[in-house]
């Protein structure tokens, strides 16, 4: 379990690494992009679309950040009225839930990222697969987490009762 928990940890910690470069790049691309505009009158071709990729990665990764704390966007008025054994037999339905979302990402991902094999971006040339793979990374990552919390929930409930006998 504490295994489990620590590759999750530096899981996060990549991706959160990651989003954050590419959330400065993303700044960095947009105030180019104002600067050359307004101030030199002379825009970018580039700048825009490297902030939208930025911005498209960095939220097919960052959403596997919030399964941990729970941070997904949820009405838990249902969630607040139950405990012990049907609280946690919801909980792991909702991680399934998350888990089966994420193997469509990853299947509908890689057959977006397959499909765009030959394309090219219009501004920067960068092959659009790279981009379209996003979705199947956020999805492996939505898998992993989700998969982690169920074992989390699962093994919580059995390292309790273990130490209820001692």
């Amino acid at each position: 379990m504490k295994q489990l928990k620590r590759v999750s940890n530096a899981v996060n910690t990549t991706v959160s690494y990651t989003g954050m470069i590419l959330f400065i790049v993303l700044i960095v691309a947009c105030v180019a992009q104002v600067f050359f505009r307004f101030v030199l009158n002379n825009s970018l071709s580039w700048t825009e679309e490297l902030a939208r990729y930025c911005f498209i990665w960095m939220h097919m990764i960052g959403a596997s950040l919030l399964i941990e704390v729970s941070g997904h966007a949820t009405v838990t008025v249902v969630l607040d009225m139950l405990h012990g054994l049907a609280r946690k037999v919801l909980d792991v339905i909702i991680e399934l839930i998350i888990f089966f979302n994420g193997s469509v990402m990853l299947y509908s991902g890689l057959k977006l990222a397959y499909s765009s094999r030959a394309n090219l971006s219009t501004a920067m040339s960068i092959p659009m697969w790279i981009i379209n793979s996003s979705v199947a990374v956020g999805g492996i990552l939505l898998m992993f987490q989700a998969f982690v919390q169920i074992a989390v929930i699962v093994l919580d409930k059995k390292e309790k009762k273990d130490g209820e006998q001692t």
